[in-house]
């Protein structure tokens, strides 16, 4: 095997690793996630899942990618030593592929919205149209057809190609280094502005005083499938950026960083959010198209909401970028260790057979929306597939192969390296690994299908 590239220092390790996690998951997809479902119970369901469940999956899937120091699907065979276990990471890669294709598609979106608030297009309403009606006739005249959003969908899958071309090092590292601060600065701003407004302090309890009586079985795996959506779980990425880090690395250190700022990311994006939405009267439970319809209504009311927008979009867009960096890496990694192909042949044939993913997703919510299974559409399946069935099945069989398979012995050794010998708090954590997270998620897993709501 060629050397492989590795990540020159652990700011580059958790800047790509943060980067990976903190993306469309956090900013898109948690508000809306948080507004159906309730708010703060779920934001609490959600943060106890980060704790007793992400975290040491993190630091399990770090501890497998070094180990094996091979893509994520021979990672599960090397760990689990018999080469069944690779269907595991087959069943990762698969999922992170489908992932990306509608993954792709909203990214163009934000580019679309984030170029027509740049020009002032978006916001060319005439004084006696009912902005409500504009707004949803905005989004639905762009995701309803097929040139416009495949454009924007290109552009954003194009620029992450050309980062993952690079390289590791010099590619993916280099460019998390420089946009995460970027990303950070931009939410510091949009949130200082966000507490001036007059919906903060009810946004607040909303977020943060919960109502557990909403809480039922599709609400608790929707919360877990939310954390390990957010912090890039179940997919392979964590396992992949693992295998580029170097013998020298404390992994528990990185997991807890990196699980941090994922979490810190996810809170601030509901305080972004959610005083815009009260202080303009606007409905919490928007759904998905909560930052494409709801959101731009309280940019036009807004004293220099088109600016606001602005902003708000470009974080969007960077953090949607670092995340899809890491989604197509996993894909790249395994073509270039099974075909022998170069980095940049390896990039540009995963581009194309994500592009052709993302037309399908684009023509789903488009020409070809007429074509649905129980009133969901092509990307309203993919979502429910892999953040309820896919996502939280591999989380479980990666915890079944690390705690019953590899054992806490192997995987402490491993994290020892490069960090300190395990404390008594670390074994608690493995033992979560082992006894807490596989029957948890299954009984959860098993009461959604069946429709089991109390």
């Amino acid at each position: 095997m060629k050397n492989r590239d590795t990540f020159s220092s652990q700011i580059g390790i958790v800047a790509a690793s943060a980067g990976s996690a903190i993306g469309l998951g956090n900013i898109w997809r948690f508000p809306y996630m948080a507004g159906k479902n309730g708010g703060s119970a779920f934001i609490i369901i959600y943060l106890v899942a980060i704790i007793l469940m992400g975290y040491p999956l993190v630091y399990t899937e770090f501890a497998m990618g070094r180990r094996a120091k091979t893509n994520a699907v021979d990672t599960f065979g090397i760990i689990g030593g018999k080469k069944t276990w690779n269907s595991v990471g087959f069943l990762a890669v698969l999922t992170v592929f489908l992932i990306s294709t509608f993954y792709m598609m909203i990214t163009g979106w934000v580019i679309y919205y984030f170029y027509h608030s740049l020009t002032g297009g978006l916001y060319h309403i005439s004084p006696s149209t009912d902005s409500v009606t504009y707004f949803k006739s905005v989004f639905t005249h762009m995701s309803s057809s097929m040139g416009i959003p495949l454009i924007f969908s290109m552009i954003a899958i194009y620029i992450t190609a050309l980062i993952n071309s690079i390289g590791i090092k010099e590619g993916v590292e280099k460019y998390s280094k420089i946009m995460m601060p970027v990303l950070l600065v931009l939410f510091i701003i949009l949130i200082g502005y966000s507490t001036t407004l007059p919906g903060f302090s009810q946004s607040m309890t909303f977020l943060f005083k919960p109502d557990f009586s909403v809480v039922t079985p599709a609400v608790i795996i929707g919360a877990i499938g939310q954390a390990f959506f957010s912090l890039s779980l179940g997919m392979g990425a964590l396992i992949t950026y693992g295998s580029y880090i170097s013998k020298t690395e404390n992994i528990r250190k990185i997991a807890k960083q990196v699980t941090f700022a994922d979490t810190a990311i996810a809170l601030f994006s509901g305080l972004l959010i959610f005083p815009a939405v009260f202080t303009y009267n606007l409905e919490p439970t928007a759904g998905p198209s909560l930052i494409f319809i709801s959101l731009p209504q309280v940019f036009l009311k807004m004293p220099g909401g088109r600016w606001f927008s602005v902003l708000f979009f470009l974080l969007v867009i960077v953090a949607a970028i670092t995340s899809l960096v890491s989604m197509l890496e996993i894909l790249i990694t395994y073509t270039i260790e099974k075909t022998n192909w170069t980095r940049k042949t390896s990039t540009w044939v995963i581009v194309f057979l994500t592009t052709i993913g993302g037309a399908i997703n684009i023509a789903g919510e488009g020409p070809l929306s007429f074509v649905q299974i129980g009133g969901r559409t092509i990307f309203d399946w993919l979502d429910y597939l892999t953040n309820n069935i896919t996502i939280p099945l591999v989380a479980v069989l990666t915890a079944i192969l690390a705690g019953w398979v590899w054992k806490n012995v192997h995987l402490n050794k491993e994290l020892e390296i490069g960090g300190t010998p395990s404390t008594m708090l670390d074994h608690q954590f493995n033992s979560i690994l082992k006894w807490l997270i596989p029957p948890t998620i299954i009984i959860l897993m098993i009461a959604l299908i069946l429709g089991i709501e109390a």
